[in-house]
């Protein structure tokens, strides 16, 4: 938003409070805590939602699934959820933005920079694939007979 109404700003020759260094700043500081916040409670949904299915993994052990092939199956599930994720993520953003950007230049595009939408797509990656793995691999461990037979926690 700060880079659209930038952009308006240079277009129309006015200066506006919107690109003080000052609120810029305090800006970037707001997204810096939001995204903290937002990548921590993603992790913990996916850890916990992962880990909670560790009966589901001992029963696919015991009817034959190996370790890899559960691990296969856990790395194809993060990379659709990362994708899902990063589609619906996108569709909110491109909602929010453009009716910021038609409200200040008129036209529903907003100005984006390409590589801020590659981080994005880095750090979603980045979130997902490992706590998806990571409490997998700790779910998958231990005997499946133990698991299965034991009570659930």
């Amino acid at each position: 938003m700060t880079r659209t109404a930038e952009h308006m700003a240079r277009a129309t020759g006015a200066a506006t409070s919107v690109t003080k260094a000052s609120d810029v700043w305090l800006r970037q500081a707001e997204l810096g805590l939001l995204v903290c916040f937002a990548a921590v409670s993603t992790v913990n949904t996916l850890v916990a939602l992962t880990a909670d299915r560790r009966r589901e993994f001992a029963l696919l052990r015991l009817v034959g699934g190996t370790r890899r092939q559960l691990l296969r199956m856990l790395s194809a599930e993060a990379v659709m959820t990362t994708a899902v994720g990063v589609l619906l993520g996108a569709g909110v953003a491109v909602a929010a933005s453009g009716a910021f950007s038609r409200a200040v230049t008129g036209s529903v595009v907003p100005v984006v920079p390409g590589a801020a939408c590659g981080w994005v797509v880095v750090g979603a990656v980045v979130l997902t694939v490992p706590a998806v793995l990571g409490s997998g691999l700790r779910a998958v461990g231990g005997s499946a007979a133990e698991v299965v037979g034991g009570e659930r926690g």
